[in-house]
């Protein structure tokens, strides 16, 4: 298959989003987790609210998207799916599809922007196949899902301004994207308002569309409270408690805070520097460049706030960086004639195709691994109907941050705190399962032949390689079916 057209493109990335809702599972931050499977599981009534984290009694949570998969939930519910596992990988196929769709939207911007198709292609190719683009886009995170809303709205908005025709249907539509993107992360509200104030001060927008705009976000942001109330039982604004409690209160003053110039750290160490780099290059470049397009308005002053706010995390800044391979577009669109003449030498050659190779590779990686393997162990567990009661040393596997995790837990499963291995394994009666979450017992039990490993965090084969005792020093999972 050529990848030298739309369609083809379109097709494999479709293929990657669907092996990554497949294969990627489990959470890429806790928050995906606590404040999404949790607070819909509290819907659910499989859980308490004293389990949930200190967002919902602030009530600083948005319900809109756990609102959405609660109606999926029911409907699934409804043909016989139990399993809280094929649960949320439809809910990440859904999450996936939508996002793919969202970037098929990007497409006509691509070819308003970019002028020769040759480079449209590129940058259509960009934007699906840069290795983080289908692992973002799988997430059930708030990020990602307003990502997605924005968009569409974005798409919408823009193509609206550039045909100046069906302003108000437009407006009205982009609006109502643009609320639903802010009520899945309260932090799109930057990218919308600026995007805003860029068709304001920079396309001279007409006073109804902009007009239309606005009240489809003031009416989605309506919904929002019904939303809220849905989910907390009670009449509130989240919006309002999300800012009390950080930029009143101070409540993440108490969590570690890094410098402004952090983000360009983590987009080299926690990126893969290869991709990384050059993405984080463009970026800057683009958004001197093309400081009044429309993708500067927006991603700029969301990345001046949070570079401001002490606490970051790489998640925060998703939107900018799902964005950061169309300024890369722009970059070999503008600069073609350079790049086409370092192409033609040796090491030109033999730096794109490293680039290339290790974009695939973790591509690739991203794409079929789980983003947490702690989610493989609560299956096993769940598959398993011999095990109704577990027995640990070391923290529990179903509680993370002090939180207690239910989703994954089933209802009848028991869990005894083991203090000292050698009293559990001289008073045990029958069989018992033992749980360790850490590399060192797991040689400690190699030799001892009361136990028989049942599960790993990793292959048994790997056992075999351990060079410098890098298993005794890893957080690996392990369960032993005592007697």
């Amino acid at each position: 298959m050529k990848l030298g057209n739309f369609k083809s493109i379109f097709y494999l990335s479709l293929a990657l989003h669907f092996f990554a809702a497949i294969f990627s599972s489990g959470f890429q931050h806790f928050d995906e987790h606590f404040q999404i499977y949790e607070f819909l599981n509290l819907k659910l009534g499989g859980t308490e609210s004293s389990n949930l984290p200190w967002e919902y009694r602030e009530q600083i949570r948005p319900w809109f998207q756990v609102y959405v998969y609660y109606v999926f939930y029911k409907g699934f519910a409804l043909v016989g799916i139990q399993s809280p596992f094929i649960m949320a990988t439809l809910f990440r196929l859904i999450t996936s599809m939508f996002g793919l769709f969202a970037l098929t939207r990007i497409l006509p911007l691509i070819k308003i922007w970019i002028k020769s198709e040759r480079h449209q292609v590129l940058t259509w190719g960009f934007l699906n196949f840069c290795w983080f683009v289908p692992y973002i886009q799988t997430r059930t995170n708030s990020e990602s899902f307003g990502i997605s809303f924005f968009f569409w709205g974005l798409s919408l908005f823009v193509i609206a301004l550039e045909k100046n025709e069906k302003l108000v249907k437009a407006g009205l539509l982009s609006g109502l994207l643009f609320g639903l993107a802010y009520l899945s992360r309260s932090q799109m509200a930057f990218c919308v308002a600026f995007l805003w104030f860029w068709a304001v001060f920079i396309k001279r927008a007409k006073v109804s569309f902009l007009a239309a705009s606005a009240f489809s976000i003031l009416v989605a942001i309506g919904l929002g409270v019904f939303f809220d109330y849905w989910g907390y039982g009670n009449w509130t604004f989240s919006t309002w408690h999300y800012f009390r409690t950080n930029f009143v209160e101070g409540i993440m003053s108490n969590v570690q805070q890094y410098p402004w110039w952090w983000y360009f750290r983590l987009c080299v160490t926690r990126g893969i520097a290869p991709v990384s780099l050059p993405l984080t290059l463009v970026m800057v470049w683009g958004w001197y460049k093309y400081r009044k397009h429309p993708l500067t308005w927006t991603t700029l002053p969301l990345f001046i706030f949070h570079c401001y706010v002490g606490h970051k995390e790489l998640r925060y800044i998703f939107p900018i960086i799902m964005i950061a391979p169309l300024y890369l577009g722009f970059f070999v669109q503008d600069h073609s004639e350079k790049i086409q003449e370092i192409l033609k030498k040796t090491w030109g050659r033999v730096l794109w195709k490293f680039i290339l190779g290790v974009n695939i590779f973790f591509l690739l990686v991203g794409t079929f691994r789980a983003a947490n393997p702690a989610v493989n162990f609560y299956s096993y567990v769940w598959k398993n109907e011999q095990i109704k009661e577990i027995n640990v040393h070391g923290e529990n596997p179903f509680t993370m941050l002090g939180l207690k995790l239910e989703y994954y837990k089933k209802k009848d499963l028991v869990i005894n705190d083991v203090k000292v291995v050698d009293d559990f394994l001289d008073g045990l009666e029958g069989e018992k399962y033992l749980f360790f979450n850490k590399g060192k017992f797991v040689m400690e039990m190699e030799s001892n032949s009361r136990c028989t490993l049942q599960y790993l965090t990793y292959p048994r084969w790997l056992l075999n390689f351990n060079v410098g005792n890098w298993i005794s020093r890893s957080r690996v999972w392990s369960l032993y079916l005592c007697k």
